[in-house]
């Protein structure tokens, strides 16, 4: 099948987002045939006036909620008879179903490309297995780690991460999720917001060096890459010198510890889409108690003073929504570009560019994604405004192209009293830029 997408303006996301006009777009067996000057030709799709960019990257995301505040996540007595919900059949069946309805979220939105980083039960493995095969329901192209990896007490044990003490035992995981069919291996070296006990200290280390080496040595042997959930320094430090590849969140770390992480083409991935709201936010509307409000004001703090640094060195830097936490939706990507821009001050452009063909490099795939160059995969972003100059364009796409699958006035369902919420907080972060 041929589309053409005619007389746009294209943003050069390898060129700091440098305007191209009058483009035409030809787009043929899910990829981009041909990128040339605006020509008139048979049943072209005339975009005269439009924008063209490339389909979102979310590199950081879960797929098992919605991002609704709700007490199930501090834990307690429902939130252990969910989890033994899904581990029945019936409970397996609701799971798939509410993982493929996040994914059409994601892609409705804008995310043509997603890593999932850490489910329940191989959920995501098996979505993207559905939608590799065609047999899924809209989605993404995803990118699964299936369940994280950590220590007993470690985040996310017992729930979206998978617990083992000895580094023979954390090494025997990391090959059973290879087994399986995990692209990458995330592993939580330290704890986090929701299940911090103090006020001001978020990150306290689970894991120690040996076990993070352990999974690291291990992933690497069998060819995959791991991702580490890190919220301190000790843990940037901890992970760093135990062989991550990416650390998602962040912490303050020395220049040294930085620079060893470039040498091996590794990476911070932001996530701001949790951090702001459950800082700024009350704790009535999140859900949260008052010490996880506090910590998240400490990650946020942390984790961009760690990108600024990280970018003034030549880091990789990519951004993840942490989907499916407090206010974190399965539509919102377009938020944490805004974010980013806003907090750093480095501007529109600069998130567009890392939230795609910077996001893509982080990922191993900007040979097949991440910018509109011929022989890639046909993901596109159509728009009625620049985006460069207000991200907010993002919230409206026109046309919809994933892998060569055009969606007209895409329209993913959104929470009206969160979007309040959140469009409230962009302007108060816009004020203070000001």
């Amino acid at each position: 099948m041929r589309t053409v997408f005619s007389n746009l303006t294209i943003l050069d996301v390898k060129q700091e987002c440098k305007p191209v006009h009058a483009m035409d777009i030809v787009v043929e067996d899910g990829k981009i045939a041909s990128v040339h000057r605006h020509e008139k030709q048979e049943g072209e799709i005339d975009c005269t006036g439009m924008y063209a960019m490339p389909g979102l990257i979310n590199a950081h995301a879960h797929l098992f909620g919605t991002g609704t505040p709700s007490k199930i996540l501090s834990g307690g007595g429902l939130q252990t008879a969910v989890l033994k919900f899904i581990k029945t059949r019936a409970g397996g069946k609701v799971l798939d179903a509410l993982v493929s309805s996040a994914a059409k979220q994601e892609l409705l939105s804008g995310v043509t490309t997603l890593r999932a980083v850490g489910d329940f039960n191989y959920s995501d493995i098996r979505l993207r297995d559905r939608l590799n095969a065609g047999k899924g329901d809209l989605g993404p192209r995803v990118i699964a780690c299936g369940p994280a990896i950590t220590v007993p007490g470690g985040h996310g044990a017992g729930t979206f991460a998978r617990v083992a003490q000895t580094p023979q035992e954390l090494a025997a995981l990391a090959q059973e999720h290879v087994r399986a069919g995990a692209d990458w291996i995330k592993i939580c070296i330290t704890g986090g917001v929701m299940d911090a006990k103090k006020r001001g200290a978020p990150g306290e280390v689970k894991m120690t060096q040996e076990q993070v080496r352990a999974v690291c040595d291990e992933a690497h042997r069998l060819g995959k890459r791991v991702a580490a959930h890190i919220q301190s320094t000790l843990g940037m430090q901890i992970g760093i010198d135990g062989g991550v590849d990416t650390c998602e969140h962040g912490a303050p770390v020395d220049r040294e510890r930085l620079a060893v992480l470039a040498s091996r083409g590794g990476a911070q991935v932001v996530t701001y889409s949790p951090a702001v709201p459950c800082a700024r936010l009350s704790h009535e509307i999140t859900k949260l108690n008052e010490t996880a409000c506090f910590n998240s004001e400490t990650v946020m703090k942390g984790m961009t003073e760690c990108a600024e640094e990280a970018e003034d060195m030549g880091v990789a830097v990519g951004l993840g929504t942490d989907a499916s936490c407090p206010f974190c939706t399965q539509y919102g990507m377009w938020r944490e570009l805004d974010y980013y821009a806003k907090i750093t001050g480095r501007g529109e452009k600069k998130a567009i560019e890392l939230a795609t063909i910077g996001n893509a490099a982080i990922l191993g795939i900007d040979d097949i994604t991440g910018s509109i160059e011929e022989g890639k995969s046909a993901d596109i972003l159509i728009l009625d405004k620049d985006p460069s100059k207000d991200l907010s364009a993002l919230k409206d796409i026109s046309i919809l192209c994933a892998m060569g699958r055009v969606i007209n006035c895409p329209s993913p369902k959104k929470n009206k009293s969160m979007e309040e919420a959140l469009d409230a907080l962009s302007k108060e972060l816009e004020n203070e830029k000001r």
